[in-house]
């Protein structure tokens, strides 16, 4: 009879535990279910359809700053150099029209994800000075390649199905974004072809050097009087300066391809005194002549040395313009070099 008493008991005590569990879990689904996959940007937005872009983290609400004016996208973080819209491209393309997988709406477990108000990486985007995409970035999970991320002021938690990060330049945890990562770095680019003397200045030195272009002749039964004709493709390097010598013309044009095309490191602060940077008066001076005439002159200042996350170089300039540039001393090494350097028979 005891049993018998017992064994209603115990179901009875099964049956409400069972009941309060499934009113747990209907309360849970309640507070908490979202659709599996959730649309969190529905637009999608190209350079042309934004005027300004903030980035930043924690108290650095805006630690880069990029805006776009009639001349194209600036970094107004940076002094107004122009950005590099390849990199703008790739952070709206990841941004557009992302989606999400639901993790969690609890305000609590936010911080589990990276994503409190010290940790999150702020993206806006903004239209009419207005802002149409806010969201806050966190870490990564694990075997996946999407960030967690959530809405600004919305605690609902999503693993984004693409990388939001790398489009920023961070490739680890969550950290400041950089503006350097947006800069345009070509400092200088120019067409070889159109480049007819380069006149090298090193302290008292001075090394200049022209191109001896191919010269055809016309035949000798053409009687129009033509000019011969100069093939700006097919050129000797001749020294003229210090002295008169045939240069080796692979060297030489390896010191006219690294005028032509210089990609800086970094750039500084171009409201500065110019001696802060030594570029009052350049010690030395890289002048390439062009086939109409003009000049593109290159100064070189004082070498920086590497510091926190800047990069170490030499400060330059080209001359007529603001912007001052940190190249790399492999790109000073490979510009002045002595008339040993340049001669067929050096090593």
């Amino acid at each position: 009879m005891n049993n018998t008493r017992n064994l209603v008991i115990l179901a009875v005590v099964l049956v409400v535990l069972g009941g309060i569990s499934l009113l747990q879990k209907a309360s849970h689904r309640k507070q908490t279910s979202r659709a599996a996959t959730e649309t969190l940007v529905s637009d999608t937005y190209g350079t042309e359809d934004l005027d300004r872009i903030t980035l930043g983290q924690g108290d650095q609400d805006v630690a880069v700053d990029l805006v776009r004016d009639p001349d194209g996208w600036k970094v107004a973080s940076a002094w107004g150099v122009p950005a590099a819209e390849s990199r703008i491209t790739g952070l709206l393309k990841a941004v557009s029209g992302l989606s999400g997988e639901f993790r969690s709406d609890k305000a609590e477990v936010v911080a589990d994800y990276g994503l409190d108000d010290s940790t999150a990486v702020h993206i806006r985007l903004y239209k009419d000075d207005k802002p149409v995409v806010s969201l806050e970035v966190g870490g990564r999970s694990q075997g996946q390649p999407g960030n967690f991320v959530r809405r600004t002021g919305d605690n609902a938690v999503y693993l984004s199905t693409a990388s939001l990060l790398s489009p920023l330049g961070i490739y680890g945890d969550p950290t400041v974004p950089k503006s350097r990562h947006f800069l345009e770095l070509q400092a200088v680019k120019e067409d070889r072809l159109a480049v007819d003397r380069i006149i090298l200045r090193d302290g008292k030195s001075v090394l200049e050097m022209h191109k001896e272009f191919t010269v055809t002749e016309t035949d000798s039964s053409d009687t129009t009087d033509a000019e011969p004709k100069v093939d700006r493709t097919v050129w000797e390097w001749q020294l003229d300066k210090p002295r008169r010598k045939a240069l080796a013309k692979t060297k030489a044009d390896g010191v006219l391809g690294t005028l032509i095309s210089i990609r800086a490191t970094d750039v500084a602060d171009p409201t500065a005194d110019p001696a802060t940077y030594g570029l009052d008066e350049p010690r030395r001076t890289a002048t390439l002549v062009m086939e109409d005439g003009s000049r593109v002159i290159l100064e070189f200042g004082n070498e920086r040395e590497a510091e926190g996350d800047h990069p170490a170089g030499t400060y330059m300039r080209v001359q007529g313009k603001d912007t001052v540039w940190v190249a790399t001393d492999y790109t000073v090494k490979n510009i002045f070099k002595s008339v040993d350097d340049l001669s067929p028979t050096s090593k």
